[in-house]
């Protein structure tokens, strides 16, 4: 009797693991079925609200108006809204076609309050341009930063005669940007320039680390008079206090 007992145990257990064994396999193999079935991430495209419907002009975007699509990177614009919330609420400036891909310029006042692309040209003070100027700087690139005054100085060999002449050509100055640029291009710049004046036979500019490039607001009379300098000659800059009495 113990005999036949425990060869009974031996096959439930068997049994057991055997439908162990059967359902494991089945849990996997839908498993690999749904990995199969289940889309994959595009990293070549990017999601756009499309209109689910058509949207009269004047009408109030609503969520069930729209709908989420993929698109290929090659056609995506910076025009084209991924965000439900810039639109939801706002009113539509033209029809908007079933199916068509929302764009900020069909909606009232996303373009005014959304558009973080600003150009840089909408930053420039009226009647005055942003010019980028190299110049030579001989301290610590630590102590110079942006909003800092400084005043431009022009050095440059006057051949008629035989002297070596040092003028402020522009003066207090805020700098706006400040940038250092170091390739190939930048090197044929100082030398098809005034700033090679001064370097025939030393050490004393070719150094690309002591040239800054300075953007300053500057009116046209300061622009001529400016490029006229760096023609002539090596522009240096002076630290000014910024200190009002």
């Amino acid at each position: 009797m113990n005999r036949l007992s425990l060869i009974f145990k031996q096959k439930i257990i068997s049994i057991i693991f055997i439908i162990i064994a059967l359902i494991g396999g089945v849990l996997i193999y839908f498993y690999i079925s749904n990995l199969k079935s289940a889309p994959t991430a595009d990293p070549d495209s990017k999601e756009v609200l499309i209109s689910k419907e058509e949207i009269s002009k004047g009408s109030e975007i609503e969520l069930e108006m729209i709908i989420r699509q993929k698109i290929s990177k090659n056609i995506f614009s910076s025009k084209f809204i991924s965000n439900e919330n810039e639109i939801i609420g706002k009113k539509a400036k033209d029809t908007i076609l079933k199916g068509e891909i929302i764009s900020k310029d069909k909606i009232i006042g996303v373009n005014d309050s959304s558009d973080k692309n600003l150009k840089f040209s909408a930053y420039i003070p009226l009647s005055e341009n942003a010019v980028t100027i190299p110049v030579t700087y001989w301290g610590d690139i630590s102590l110079i930063n942006i909003g800092d005054k400084v005043d431009i100085i022009s050095t440059y060999y006057e051949k008629e005669n035989g002297i070596l002449k040092s003028e402020i050509v522009l003066d207090e100055k805020e700098i706006v940007i400040i940038s250092r640029l170091q390739d190939s291009d930048n090197e044929n710049m100082i030398k098809d320039s005034g700033l090679s004046i001064l370097n025939s036979g030393s050490n004393a500019i070719r150094a690309d680390d002591r040239i800054l490039y300075l953007t300053f607001y500057l009116n046209k009379e300061e622009v001529t008079e400016i490029f006229s300098a760096i023609e002539k000659g090596n522009l240096n800059i002076a630290l000014c206090s910024s200190r009002t009495f």
